[in-house]
């Protein structure tokens, strides 16, 4: 950018995305961005941070956040982000929501920061009624205004040519407060914003680095002081939204309607019943058995692995030190080329991509957060409060990655109750997809006896952990984002990206699992697992050669679910089995991240506790179901 700020930093190498939430930041990320370089948590939180380049710029996504200040973890970080890193931002603002997104708009002005504001959701705000003057926003602000729709790409490439642009007024009237602080005071004009706002991070800050008056004083700053700076920045963007907003009489949209339907109890839960029933019906039925039964009978049973088998039958020389090689890679029961590329193409890719759709379009669509809402009562009864939907819904996709979101629940005590629930009782959709296929052929009835089993097991748990743990539940505190058609594009974008991410992960443990197992039975180590086994086997009051799924299931939770399918038991055996392959333990790599999202010791807990429950919910459901005597 070649120009000097206002703090006297020279020239740009970071731009900063800074925005509320649920503004469309990160799509517009996605669309600014020439290469993504690293998804991490920033130093010494749990708060991720996305890098990419942009024309020879890093670019840097933060967290959504309403104001520069100290307040959570995920505002510390944004402040440390714009204060230490951003040569300049790219403010996102929702053109529906001027009032709320310009108090973020204006602290970054009055501390100085390079700015150009990207007014988003343009195509949403003239549906309601809503014309916003970006010209004359852009002269109110005194900085570059881009009008844009992210998801639809319009408006990205004038912010790619304005970021150079970025600018901050000389005053913005924030400077009368700075009286309040010491003469001799040496800080940005960032920071002594910040300070008159009684920003103790920044103080200390200040402190540390040395900077204060001769008797070692530090400028103490009241909470009546902060009240005063921000009742004025309360008042200029009132003045700002009432020169530039014409809201031509806009009256109540239809979502607003629909919203207030699906946030009430006596409304809400009937229609979320009937959203899971749609996504059951989409992926255990068109999915699960129609599409994943077409793919492994029609191209892999009749065509795939003949024709693999062939050929390395060919290729394979004759002689017995070849044939553990030809084992590996054929077998029937896990071959590296055969079976293997049957469950990640033929299972794992069909049942993967049509969860993470059914997830894209309720997350574009603002009914997820409506859902927090609506089940906040309901989890807080075992020590949660609605955010942790999410992470729980996310678990049914994948559970590795769900322990991922766990991030965003609130409470490290919160983050280990949605883990072991994860861990404990949520199935991911690999293992799902077959689970119902199964349940399908047992009949409508079996199936919500499965959902009333996982549903006692996780309100018994959770209340236990509630119970148990030391601390306090945090209260559910969210903005819920407009309702609205979802987006194709946006849609198809978040599918593709979390389906490869998935995929990226867990194709190469599949692969090493594969060579594993197949290893394992070609030397008979499988055969003597499943007899060290049989004890528990014959407690659940199943044969023997049940003992191999509970092998697999050590491996991955989806390898037990498809070794449930030749297992040829009668109907009460085959819902036991299910029960247990269900409550079993994690799969190697969600347990992976489990040690890294929390640490050894509650990793090995959750990892016992889970063959506890297992057996003991199976033992029971069994002698309810006379499975056993």
């Amino acid at each position: 950018m070649g120009r000097e700020t206002a703090d006297g930093r020279d020239g740009a190498e970071t731009v900063a995305l800074v925005g509320c939430p649920n503004v469309g930041k990160s799509v517009a990320f996605g669309e600014l961005a020439d290469d993504y370089v690293d998804v991490s948590n920033y130093p010494g939180t749990t708060v991720e941070t996305t890098v990419a380049t942009l024309d020879g710029y890093r670019l840097v996504d933060t967290p959504g956040v309403y104001g520069i200040s100290s307040f959570s973890e995920e505002e510390a970080v944004t402040r440390g982000i714009v204060l230490d890193d951003a040569d300049a931002v790219v403010n996102v603002v929702d053109a529906t929501q001027l009032e709320r997104d310009l108090f973020l708009t204006l602290q970054l002005l009055d501390m100085g920061v390079p700015t150009v504001v990207a007014v988003n959701m343009l195509d949403e705000a003239e549906a309601d009624g809503r014309e916003v003057d970006v010209d004359a926003l852009a002269e109110a602000l005194g900085v570059p205004v881009v009008p844009t729709v992210a998801v639809d790409g319009r408006g990205i490439d004038e912010i790619r040519s304005r970021v150079g642009d970025a600018r901050a007024p000389a005053e913005t009237g924030v400077e009368r407060w700075y009286s309040a602080l010491p003469d001799d005071l040496s800080a940005t004009r960032a920071e002594r914003t910040l300070l008159v706002e009684a920003d103790e991070p920044t103080a200390a800050r200040v402190r540390d680095r040395g900077d204060v008056v001769a008797d070692g004083g530090m400028p103490t700053v009241d909470d009546d002081l902060r009240e005063d700076v921000y009742a004025h920045r309360r008042s200029r963007v009132g003045d700002v939204v009432s020169a530039v907003v014409d809201d031509g009489g806009a009256g109540r949209r239809w979502g607003d309607r629909i919203s207030d339907l699906l946030i009430r109890p006596a409304t809400g839960t009937p229609i979320a019943v009937g959203l899971l029933a749609v996504i059951y019906y989409v992926i255990g039925d068109l999915v699960a058995q129609r599409l994943v039964d077409f793919v492994e009978g029609a191209i892999f049973a009749e065509r795939y692995n003949p024709a693999v088998t062939a050929l390395v039958g060919e290729a394979v020389p004759v002689g017995p030190w070849a044939r553990p090689f030809e084992h590996l890679l054929v077998n029937g029961n896990l071959g590296l080329l055969t079976v293997t590329v049957q469950y990640v193409v033929g299972v794992l890719l069909p049942l993967v991509t049509a969860f993470y759709l059914a997830i894209g379009l309720l997350e574009d669509a603002g009914i997820l957060p409506r859902l927090a809402v609506l089940t906040d009562r309901g989890l807080d009864r075992i020590g949660l409060n609605g955010r942790a939907v999410v992470p729980l819904i996310v678990g049914v996709g994948c559970v590795t990655m769900a322990v991922i979101t766990t991030r965003m629940v609130g409470s490290r005590r919160e983050r280990l109750i949605s883990t072991a629930l994860l861990g404990l009782a949520i199935p991911c959709s690999a293992q799902l997809g077959i689970i119902m296929g199964l349940l399908a052929g047992l009949g409508i009835g079996w199936w919500f006896a499965y959902l009333g089993v996982l549903l006692f097991v996780l309100g018994v748990a959770g209340t236990v952990l509630d119970r148990t743990l030391p601390g306090q539940q945090e209260a559910l505190v969210t903005e819920l984002p407009r309702l609205r058609v979802p987006r194709v594009r946006n849609v198809v974008r978040k599918t593709a990206g979390r389906a490869g991410m998935f995929l990226r992960e867990a194709v190469p443990l599949f692969g090493v699992t594969a060579v594993a197992v197949s290893a394992l039975d070609y030397v008979g180590g499988i055969a003597l697992v499943e007899r060290g086994l049989a004890p528990l086997t014959g407690f659940l009051g199943l044969p023997q050669r049940f003992g191999r799924v509970l092998v697999l299931g050590l491996i991955r939770r989806d390898f037990a679910a498809a070794g449930m399918t030749d297992q040829a038991l009668a109907t009460a055996e085959t819902f036991v089995g299910l029960v247990v392959i269900t409550l079993f333990v994690p799969c190697i790599l969600s347990m992976t991240m489990i040690l890294k999202e929390r640490d050894a010791r509650t990793g090995l807990v959750m990892w016992v506790g889970s063959w506890v429950v297992a057996f003991a919910v199976g033992g029971a459901v069994a002698a309810a179901l006379g499975v056993v005597g």
